[in-house]
């Protein structure tokens, strides 16, 4: 692997999910909170939608990092969600090398096409097994 710190690893935007993936992901994921499926309870809450929850782009990155490096390199994936993401708004994923020792650690952060953050975050990925 060659893993220059500086470098772009991907920048991919997603589609924005709809209504009902958000809510069969808060099923699958036996997420109680109503913000994710009840649109009157998520007005009583201050949003005009309902909010997609924040594992969906945890679950974006880990799918991308995957298919970079391998499941199996993955080491650590760590997000702290910033702002709402509502149905159907695309996010772009971004993430970029930032240091190379014993492991390649990457930064990540998603926006809406607006520029706001709605996550960032970091990444750990193992080096190559070393063929003998």
């Amino acid at each position: 692997m060659n893993a220059i710190v500086g470098n772009t690893v991907f920048q991919v935007q997603m589609p924005g999910s709809s209504h009902e993936s958000i809510a069969l992901f808060s099923e699958a994921t036996e997420d109680p909170n109503p913000i994710h499926v009840d649109l009157e309870f998520a007005k009583e809450c201050g949003f005009n939608q309902v909010i997609q929850q924040g594992p969906m782009t945890t679950a974006y990155f880990a799918q991308l990092l995957a298919r970079e490096y391998g499941a199996e390199r993955l080491k650590t994936l760590e997000l702290t969600f910033t702002a709402p993401v509502f149905p159907e708004e695309p996010l772009t994923l971004t993430c970029n090398i930032v240091a190379v020792d014993d492991v390649v650690h990457l930064e990540l952060k998603a926006e809406k096409a607006d520029g706001t953050q709605t996550a960032k975050g970091t990444a750990a990925i193992r080096h190559e097994a070393s063929s003998k």
